[in-house]
């Protein structure tokens, strides 16, 4: 991964696993890139 950021793409956290990542808000639902989980919210 490198340092670019992607001005698309925002931060969400895992309600399930409090895993925190980059995602892309257009696209719904917010899957949790670790667990699976669609439990995820915007930080």
């Amino acid at each position: 991964m490198d340092d670019y950021v992607d001005q698309s793409m925002v931060f969400f956290k895992c309600n399930v696993c409090e895993f925190e990542f980059q995602a892309d808000p257009n696209f719904i639902p917010i899957i949790c890139s670790q667990c699976g989980s669609e439990d995820t919210y915007r930080i």
